[in-house]
């Protein structure tokens, strides 16, 4: 297991040479470990005078203590009481001290007098039982027969002073520098103290953005990219029929239902059609626009067929479709949604409908959705006009590249995305629901900001089949089968098709939910249901959740530049 970083970087190239060679080594010390990498913070003099610090890495080890630790790349040049740093390519001479104090050992020593004080904020012997100690690394230089040249300070700290020559003894170079301040005989903290540690900096020098607080901002920008999207509907509302294809979260079901507010407006009568249950009873209660009916295929054929026996199968909806008398609809216009969910037969129907009645008929779909069948249906082979969809005005960048990743989606033109957080992937050890209690908790804090009704927890299996089968609560929270404003709701993926909300939380995911082209597109369901935050309950072992995320990652179609980072949270990796 690698080192847990804050931030998290996808791409490390943009970093100087020096940190970049500390950042790998660093991120390969193990999971003991917590690094963040460019802290910075405010040093005040007086109260008239502050001036802004940055040390390169903070180093957490939970037994060991902290590291404050300053990198130095490129020659070092120390004449007259003063550092001189050489760049080697370009044989630019920067000084690193001069009378102020700003060499790179008391630069590691101020951040450590702060991060003192800061943790009396936790408890007030606290700095005692957790000791922060100095090091710094000339990463470009070899030191070990040079120390003695070095001023006092700098000897007398010498088993905290790096050379090049530590990158070779790897994580022993490290833990010989906790070796050398005696810091393992010091500590004495608890697990929490250790997180509340970690809360602190990262709180305090906002190397984690709060979700809580970019809610806002990040739906006024899909709102904006929804907004360029309508602007098809001057397009499309010309034309009697088209299909309008769109990989998930690019708002076909938005768009779909404007086209029919549109059609409504102006005395039309427009049967809106969808598959599933839950979002045929969404868009009724919501959107009860003037002249539009909403049904999905089971309440149609019940509605106006004379008989029909069981409705679950394609062939069965066909038959029923047979029974009814379509002189006495009275509809002028066919809005489909979902149309992937039909069987082409079914769709047929429709169609031709609406071309008896000189009606507008638009069928909005994603074929990476297409659980049932990957063969293209005849009714978007014949549409005279296809249109497609370029605008994800639903899930972060994150998020779609975590869905889109596991099918391999072919992006035929860019997406336009948001950016987001990364998916967090926890694994359960222990009693899973108490950790899916700790997880709802996480979201629903005051620095997080979600409310109950802002979370859906989604199974990838039957509902019978899942941990959360039969509970109803979980340590006291709410959970519904139905949408409230009270609960978190809870159902399968197949039955939130269509859907979004701004936390999903996918449970009972194993590596079974990868063995099949079919359940992958459940997964791909499952995960672009999510607006803002999206979290993967796997129950596996340490290994499995590894196959799972190169699973969820692997694409090359995205690499390297779109390839997923899984980020993996201290609070959430072993709830």
């Amino acid at each position: 297991m690698c080192a847990m970083m804050f931030p998290q970087k996808e791409d490390i190239t943009s970093l100087p040479f020096s940190e970049k060679e500390v950042y790998e080594f660093l991120e390969k010390l193990g999971d003991n470990f917590v690094i963040f990498h460019s802290v910075q913070w405010m040093k005040r003099s007086n109260k008239w005078k502050s001036t802004w610090k940055e040390n390169d890495f903070l180093i957490l080890h939970k037994k060991l203590g902290a590291l404050v630790l300053e990198v130095k790349g490129g020659d070092i040049v120390y004449r007259d009481g003063v550092f001189n740093q050489i760049n080697t390519a370009t044989n630019e001479v920067h000084i690193l001290s001069d009378k102020k104090r700003n060499d790179p050992l008391s630069q590691a020593i101020d951040g450590i007098y702060h991060y003192r004080r800061a943790l009396s904020n936790i408890a007030h012997d606290l700095d005692s039982r957790f000791p922060i100690e100095a090091a710094v690394w000339f990463s470009s230089c070899e030191i070990q027969d040079k120390i003695q040249n070095f001023p006092m300070a700098y000897r007398e700290a010498s088993g905290a002073i790096l050379g090049y020559e530590a990158f070779s003894k790897g994580a022993k170079a490290i833990y010989d520098i906790f070796q050398f301040y005696g810091s393992k005989a010091k500590v004495n903290i608890t697990d929490e103290e250790f997180e509340k540690i970690i809360d602190m900096i990262a709180a305090d020098f906002e190397l984690i953005t709060a979700p809580g607080a970019k809610k806002n901002a990040l739906e006024k920008a899909f709102l904006k990219l929804t907004n360029e999207q309508t602007g098809l509907l001057d397009y499309i509302s010309e034309q009697n029929c088209a299909t309008i294809q769109g990989v998930a979260g690019t708002g076909k079901t938005l768009i779909a239902k404007e086209a029919a507010r549109r059609f409504g407006a102006q005395g039309r009568k427009v049967l809106f059609l969808c598959f599933n249950r839950m979002l045929f009873g969404f868009l009724a209660h919501m959107y009860p626009y003037e002249n539009v009916t909403y049904y999905n295929i089971h309440t149609f054929i019940t509605r106006y067929a004379t008989e029909w026996n069981n409705l679950s199968s394609p062939k069965d909806r066909a038959h029923a479709l047979t029974q009814i008398n379509w002189d006495n609809l009275d509809f002028n216009d066919i809005i489909i949604d979902e149309g992937q969910d039909f069987d082409n037969d079914e769709i047929i129907y429709f169609k031709d409908y609406c071309e008896l009645v000189d009606g507008h008929f638009f069928v909005f779909y994603d074929k990476n959705q297409m659980l049932t069948t990957m063969e293209i249906p005849k009714w978007i082979r014949d549409s005279e006009c296809k249109l497609l969809l370029t605008k994800n005005c639903r899930n972060t960048y994150e998020i779609a590249l975590t869905s889109y990743n596991v099918i391999d989606v072919e992006l035929n033109q860019k997406i336009t995305m948001v950016n987001g957080d990364k998916t967090s992937i926890s694994f359960v050890k222990g009693d899973p629901l108490m950790k899916l209690s700790r997880l709802i908790k996480y979201y629903t804090d005051d620095r997080n900001g979600y409310s109950l009704s802002d979370i859906v927890i989604l199974s990838l299996k039957k509902e019978e089949d899942s941990i959360l089968n039969g509970i109803h609560k979980i340590s006291g929270i709410p959970i519904s089968r139905e949408r409230n404003n009270t609960s978190i709701l809870f159902t399968t993926a197949i039955k939130f098709k269509g859907l979004e909300s701004r936390v999903i939380i996918i449970i009972d995911i194993d590596e079974s939910a990868f063995s099949n082209e079919e359940k992958k597109r459940v997964f791909y369901v499952a995960c672009s249901r999510a607006t803002q935050r999206l979290s993967l309950f796997i129950n596996a072992d340490e290994e499995g959740v590894k196959r799972i995320a190169d699973s969820i990652g692997g694409s090359k179609r995205f690499a390297p530049q779109g390839k997923i980072v899984m980020k993996t949270q201290s609070q959430l990796m072993e709830l």
